[in-house]
């Protein structure tokens, strides 16, 4: 018998797998400094 509130998870609710491209991170000094940022290049 399982116990409450512990159930496996269902499969039917499962979230669509993402298609984009993960974000690039911000290294080094830029990641943290205390400067406010430029306006965003365009491309």
């Amino acid at each position: 018998m399982g116990k409450q509130g512990m159930k496996r998870p269902e499969r039917t609710h499962t979230q669509p797998k993402n298609s984009r491209p993960p974000v690039p991170e911000l290294q080094g000094g830029v990641k943290t400094g205390k400067k406010r940022a430029g306006p965003v290049p365009e491309g």
